[in-house]
């Protein structure tokens, strides 16, 4: 797949399209993306898992993608042909396989990145280079970088989670333990509500404060928003920790955004970050982040991945994509080369070049069912880097048609 279309490209003879509403009924093994088979199988598979200790400072190898900012518990698929990261890589692999990854995308490099470790990997030379599969652990903060030869090391400190105990923990009331539950819904919910009611009595502050520091309480708020998402077979953390990283790795957001939330040390305050920009993105569109047409609206999202709705992928050239996957879009056209099934992230899928119709740039690939018995027949994949969050209004005819029910918005508005 081609990593970027200049503008003005393809723009003659190419055909605009727009596709039937609804959204629609999904056949494909979203496994398949989630496991980025386009890969290849036959990647060797790494045993057991590397921790580095809170705390302690280390050497590590960077990485310095350019379009990703790696959360923990998030996939990296990278597709290297440059001799020197490949021989970085392979020196990972016979250590402790941990490298660090940390977007360099200004001209000064972000004091913030998060560590990856291989669980993946080919050991194929020649023109194949070296396929990995990399899963981000944990943050760390860069005190000092070097470079030698074209290799980027830096000097890094491990950052812990802090982890705050319950508000109550030193004036609980030993009688109502009994009582104390993780909830798991709504009922759960209220019935710890007047538990911490009761305990509040014993505080300078009513209970409605402690709630907003409630890490259980945030996530159920946060699971709320996503409730249409994940109803349609996501794998949604629970654990708030894990959860304050899953939502931030999902948002179409600026870079700086996403590098704030990483640089926070408590998933309290990341999920009342997150909880507060979901609350504002009801109403918002998907506009193109060059001209500011708009594209798409929150309905038009859907999974074909299990890990989320936005992933990074890699082309054959070695570009890392963060994309999201729509059912419907507009204001898109094609570029007239033929539909080509060429590492296809979705196995069974041909994809097709997309650019704006307005501005001419990459926007991203319409991918097609190549086979009978796959649903949907077609949809959308559009890169973070091509979309941001806008106010502009959908014609009449199209802002009216409802073509996901419960869909609360998912993503930050600050685009880009």
């Amino acid at each position: 797949m081609d990593a970027e279309v200049a503008p003005g490209d393809g723009d003659d003879g190419v055909e605009e399209i727009e596709d039937s509403p609804g959204a629609p009924e999904n056949t494909f093994d979203m496994t398949l993306a989630t496991s980025h088979s386009y890969l290849g199988n036959d990647l060797e598979v790494l045993r057991g898992r590397t921790l580095l200790d809170n705390g302690i400072y280390v050497d590590l190898p960077l990485l310095a993608e350019k379009s990703v900012v790696l959360f923990p518990g998030q996939t990296l698929p990278i597709m290297e042909y440059d001799i020197r990261t490949i021989e970085m890589l392979r020196k990972c692999i016979k250590k402790d396989r941990t490298f660090g990854v940390a977007c360099l995308r200004y001209d000064r490099g972000f004091p913030i990145g998060t560590t990856a470790e291989i669980y993946e990997y080919s050991e194929n030379t020649g023109s194949d280079g070296v396929r990995v599969k990399a899963k981000g652990r944990q943050r760390f903060r860069i005190l000092r970088i070097r470079s030698s030869s074209g290799r980027i090391s830096a000097d890094v400190k491990i950052l812990p989670e802090t982890e705050l105990s319950p508000p109550f923990h030193e004036d609980r009331l030993a009688c109502l333990d009994r009582l104390r539950v993780i909830p798991k819904n709504e009922k759960d919910a209220k019935d710890q509500d007047k538990v911490a009611k009761l305990e509040s009595v014993l505080t300078p502050w009513p209970a409605w404060v402690y709630h907003q520091y409630n890490p259980r309480r945030l996530a159920m708020k946060i699971h709320h928003y996503l409730r249409f998402v994940r109803s349609r077979g996501i794998n949604i953390p629970s654990d708030p920790t894990e959860l304050s990283f899953w939502v931030a790795q999902n948002l179409i957001m600026k870079d700086k955004v996403k590098i704030s939330l990483l640089e926070m040390d408590c998933a309290i305050q990341r999920l009342q970050v997150e909880a507060k920009l979901l609350a504002k993105l009801q109403e918002k569109l998907f506009v193109c982040s060059d001209c500011r047409t708009v594209i798409a609206k929150q309905a038009d999202v859907f999974p074909m991945n299990t890990e989320g709705i936005q992933s990074a992928y890699c082309n054959p050239a070695g570009a890392i994509h963060e994309t999201v996957t729509l059912h419907r879009a507009r204001e898109l056209v094609l570029r007239p080369d033929p539909p080509s099934t060429e590492c296809s992230w979705f196995p069974g899928y041909a994809w097709t070049i997309a650019n704006c119709a307005h501005c001419g740039y990459h926007k991203g690939w319409k991918f097609t069912a190549t086979r009978s018995d796959l649903t949907p027949k077609s949809f959308w994949g559009l890169t973070r880097a091509g979309l941001v969050w806008g106010d502009s209004e959908l014609p009449d005819d199209e802002d009216d048609e409802e073509d996901c029910d419960d869909s609360s918005g998912i993503f930050d508005l600050e685009g880009g």
